[in-house]
Order: C-alpha cells, then structure tokens, then sequence
C-alpha cells in the first residue's frame, strides 16, 4: 500500500509535467481547503500476564485490534515563490473497539483444577490528532485543474484505551464460575512521523478576488509509540493511507 501511494503521486509528477511549464505558475497565493476522508491502516494490541493466585499459577490474556475508520481535516497552504509552497493541515479520527480477554484461573478450594474464562471489554475509545507540515509543488493541468503534491513530518497525538488489569472474583461455591472485572486506563501519547500525498482541485467558480472549488486527495501518513497495556509496553501504529474530498478556496 506504502509503495502504491508512492507510486500515484510520481505517475501525477511525470503527467502533468509537461502541460505543467506551458501553463506556468498560478496565480493564487493562498489555497484553503476543508474536508472529509478515510484511512486505510489497522494496529493490534495484545499482551499477557503470567501471576501467581491462590498459590497457583495464573494467566490473562487481552487482545485489541483497531482499525481505521473516517476523519475530518482541513489546511491551508500559500505559495512562495513559481510553484513552490509550504503548508500546514490538520486531521481528527476517532474509533471505538473491544478487547477479547482470556486466560486460566486456579480454583481457591480445590487444588490443580485450572478454570479457563473468555470475556470482552467494550467501548474502548481511540483518538488520533495529526498535524501535517508540507513542503509541496503544484503541477497545473489546465485553467481550472491542478495538482498539489508535498511531503513532510508530522505530527501525532494519541489517545487510547488500554485493559490495564483484570481482576478475578469469584461466584457462587464450589466456585466453578469465574467473574472476570477489567480495568480501563487512557493512554495519551505524541510522536513524530511524515506525510506524503497528492491533492486534486477543480474551479468550480471565480471572481477577481476569489476562486472556489472542489477536490480531493490521497495522502500517506504514519508513526508508530508504545501503549502500555497489562505488563507491557506494546507498539502500535497512527495514521496510514488517507483519501478524502472536500471544497477548496483561492486567494
């Protein structure tokens, strides 16, 4: 996916090229654009705990996995000098997963009588901000059609819900159910990573001052942190491949 995204973004540099110098440099300085989208990418979340309960030997087992859903985001890019810009966007996503929890508990009574148990954890909530800082190039098409590509870092937010602990109860004698409570924890983290993409516009309206429009985008984002999760601190993944549409205005 990585190397498709790259990909789509020389094949727009190589095809526009051409027209690119007959057309020569626009004449808009600043380009505003505000816009839904969504991202391609997963990251999964899984440890195990190995402890001592009952004077026996237990273990607890917690799997997450997270996949990307819609955003929305906006930015604003102004052009320097011929056809080079610099610019600044924003995206937000947030999700909701569950966690698959298992493991094997000793019995307090009977000794070497091991009980498995499997429960969930719902409403395990994900958000993920990012600030992306480009560098861009654009590649005009024709009067009213352009493209922009930049690249540079970005800049992540995270916050996640973790299964921190579980705790084990017991129901009922001679206790052969087990009554499994898990324990929610956010985790909030930053990181740093890059951003890569391309960004179609089509004038739909202009005057002397102002030109409004639409477009849309493919765009390639990633970082990776470190969440803790029971016993350990398990890497995970933010951002990934983005396509999204939205309006677009010229100063």
């Amino acid at each position: 996916m990585r190397k498709l995204a790259v990909l789509m973004v020389f094949g727009v540099l190589v095809g526009g090229s051409r027209e690119a110098a007959a057309q020569g440099s626009p004449d808009d300085r600043i380009y505003l654009n505000i816009g839904f989208g969504v991202e391609s990418g997963s990251s999964d979340s899984n440890d195990s705990k190995q402890y001592t309960l009952y004077d026996e030997p237990a273990t607890t087992t917690a799997n997450t996995s997270w996949t990307s859903g819609s955003f929305f985001g906006g930015g604003i890019d102004i052009r320097l000098i011929k056809n080079l810009t610099v610019g600044i966007h924003y995206h937000q996503e947030t999700n909701t997963s569950e966690a698959a929890l298992s493991g094997s508990v000793p019995n307090p009574i009977f000794f070497n009588r091991p009980r498995s148990f499997t429960a969930t954890a719902g409403g395990l909530f994900r958000r993920e901000n990012a600030t992306h800082v480009g560098i861009g190039w654009i590649v005009p098409i024709g009067t009213k059609l352009d493209v922009l590509v930049s690249g540079g870092p970005s800049f992540f937010r995270l916050e996640q819900d973790v299964v921190s602990e579980v705790v084990i109860a017991e129901r009922g004698l001679p206790f052969t159910e087990v009554v499994v409570a898990p324990q929610i924890s956010a985790q909030k983290r930053s990181m740093m990573g890059f951003n890569a993409g391309a960004d179609v516009t089509y004038i739909f309206w202009e005057n002397d001052r102002v030109r409004l429009g639409g477009g849309g985008f493919v765009r390639f984002t990633g970082a990776t942190t470190d969440v803790r999760l029971l016993v350990s601190d398990i890497e995970t993944k933010v951002g990934g491949i983005q396509f999204g549409f939205g309006g677009r205005i010229r100063f």
